[in-house]
């Protein structure tokens, strides 16, 4: 995917800051993609108040339920009266495995916060080859205890996934349909380090 656009590089960098500091604090790491769309019709005031309300509201219920969590998040907006947002989430990958839930849950924000159906939430179940996977990636740590043969494995496992996960990312980071927002409005933020 990295040929097929132009990038800003400072979003790439902000999703593998993140990456780094997730993988270096948990031994796996659960990479999920998805999207949001406002219900047709939206008369949109052209700031990001909903996806601040998103972030923190998606956020505070990982954190509640003990589970830790970055986001990096982008704006766009071509021709629709309404921008979309593309989402990557990082989560501890020894509490959540599965995107199912993760997107269910994104689902009942996005939806009781646009007051729109749950279709509003696209489950980006590509990777970025353009195959159909599960619509995650977990990145495994290579294992401190391993040697040989095995950590060869774990370690050329986690390259694959972790450029894998670089890779799905960028595509919030393709210059395309950005730079349309209003003075002063973002086209990306993401969680504190």
């Amino acid at each position: 995917m990295l040929e097929q656009y132009t990038y800003i590089p400072q979003i790439i960098n902000c999703i593998t800051q993140r990456i780094d500091l997730m993988i270096k604090r948990h031994c796996k790491v659960f990479f999920v993609r998805f999207d949001l769309r406002f219900p047709g019709g939206t008369v949109h005031q052209g700031l990001n108040v909903e996806i601040s309300r998103f972030v923190r509201a998606l956020t505070s219920y990982y954190t509640d339920h003990g589970i830790a969590i970055h986001y990096i998040w982008a704006r766009e907006q071509w021709s629709s009266d309404a921008p979309h947002y593309h989402v990557v989430l990082l989560l501890n990958g020894s509490r959540v495995q599965n995107p199912m839930g993760v997107w269910a849950k994104a689902a009942e924000i996005w939806s009781r916060i646009t007051n729109g159906p749950p279709a509003l939430v696209h489950q980006c179940r590509q990777d970025p080859a353009g195959q159909s996977e599960n619509g995650g990636i977990m990145i495994r740590r290579p294992s401190g205890i391993a040697v040989g043969h095995v950590h060869l494995v774990q370690q050329q496992r986690f390259q694959t996934d972790y450029r894998a996960a670089i890779e799905w990312g960028s595509y919030l980071a393709k210059e395309f349909s950005k730079g349309n927002a209003p003075k002063r409005v973002r086209d990306y933020s993401a969680s504190q380090l």
